[in-house]
């Protein structure tokens, strides 16, 4: 039988605020992280996760929201 260790995901808003969270059982922390990050891809109103063991954070990760293209224009002389 596999050891099992217990993570906590933290699901941030658009704010970097804590939003939910969820607790994830995994062998190891490649596979929290890897399953922390499926959860936020399937969750696109979130922008970040915190994933913590115990008082440890584990992974970090935030999804900057989509920013509008901006065109920047020199003035030229007209001679």
């Amino acid at each position: 039988m596999q050891n099992v260790a217990q993570y906590r995901c933290y699901f941030l808003d658009s704010t970097g605020s804590l939003a939910s969270n969820e607790t994830i059982e995994c062998s190891g922390e490649r596979e929290a992280v890897d399953m922390a990050l499926t959860m936020l891809q399937r969750r696109p109103h979130y922008h970040g996760i915190e994933l913590w063991k115990g008082a440890r954070v584990v992974h970090m990760e935030v999804r900057l929201p989509q920013m509008p293209t901006f065109i920047i224009r020199s003035a030229q002389q007209t001679s």
